[in-house]
């Protein structure tokens, strides 16, 4: 059975967040870091555009890092003799040069043209170590954003990397147009989705999304059924807990069939014409994943709108 519930919530101004002059809009201000890859390819600028758009929706400060490879000295000789591998390791980092300076000019670009505060800089590391670099930011950031081509095998690991190793809330956005644009009119109505199933997981990232919650337009609480059992009574706390809050949730009750699950939550977040789904993070084992599903791996391997994972 389906059920839905529509409660909009309480105006909050035309800026659909935090009315303004409201003391809430500076102490929550939200701090995004924004990890910019250009090796071996330059994440798409859909996908950044995205990112920036919504940030500039949640009235956050965004710190861009853009990958800039450094190759370390070749000390054979024989490969120096064979490959010229010297000159090849500058034209690479050359090249990466090149493409930076561009993903750079144009994040400051479509920044400037969202008002959007924003600061650039380079993180310089070996060309197979930006995420162990990135980690270590990723952990005095309030949330991490990055634009994620869920096809490619080794994207996938690294975006997997920083949701398991931040500490924090990790926004993954689809490297193409979204299935529901980001509206970059503050007037119009900001939605958000949740995903409840009443685990650890699921607090964690209703918790972490706190700050997004409050500036929400209407905000959807979505259980699946026939995916796991889910206390009533936890779900009505869950809604007095938003509504202490100031956040009035609607319930969404949807049956999971034999699709999978992150298909389910995407499909659902989608219907609602929402910006942002949120839910936990679980890490499993290979044999687990075969064996039980997995939303996470499922939804990272297409990534259909702006998505919120907290482990």
């Amino acid at each position: 059975m389906t059920v839905l519930l529509t409660l909009p919530l309480r105006s909050r101004g035309t800026s659909g967040g935090v009315p303004p002059g409201d003391a809430r809009e500076e102490t929550q201000t939200m701090d995004v870091l924004l990890p910019i890859t250009t090796y071996p390819d330059v994440v798409s600028n859909v996908g950044l555009g995205r990112a920036l758009s919504l940030s500039a929706r949640l009235g956050a400060r965004v710190k861009a890092l853009v990958q800039e490879v450094e190759i370390a000295p070749i000390h054979s000789a024989l490969g120096e003799a064979l490959l010229g591998a010297s000159n090849m390791a500058l034209e690479v980092e050359a090249l990466n040069r090149d493409r930076a300076g561009n993903a750079r000019k144009w994040v400051e670009e479509r920044a400037a043209s969202l008002e959007l505060p924003l600061e650039v800089a380079a993180l310089r590391c070996g060309p197979e170590t930006f995420i162990d670099c990135l980690l270590p930011i990723t952990r005095y950031h309030d949330l991490t954003a990055l634009a994620l081509d869920g096809a490619d095998p080794h994207r996938r690991a690294d975006a997997e990397a920083v949701i398991f190793g931040s500490g924090g809330p990790v926004m993954v956005v689809p490297p193409q147009e979204a299935a529901v644009p980001v509206a970059e009119i503050r007037s119009t109505p900001l939605k958000v989705v949740v995903a409840w199933d009443g685990g650890s997981f699921a607090a964690r990232a209703l918790r972490d999304a706190m700050t997004i919650l409050t500036r929400a337009d209407i905000v959807s609480i979505v259980t699946v059924g026939d995916d796991k059992t889910v206390d009533p009574g936890g779900l009505s706390g869950i809604q007095s807990f938003l509504l202490r809050r100031g956040v009035k949730a609607q319930h969404l009750s949807r049956t999971r069939g034999t699709s999978p699950i992150g298909d389910i939550l995407q499909a659902v977040a989608i219907s609602q014409d929402a910006d942002l789904l949120v839910m936990g993070a679980v890490r499993r084992n290979r044999v687990q994943e075969i064996i039980l599903g997995g939303a996470t791996q499922s939804i990272l391997r297409a990534v259909r709108l702006p998505i919120l994972l907290s482990h």
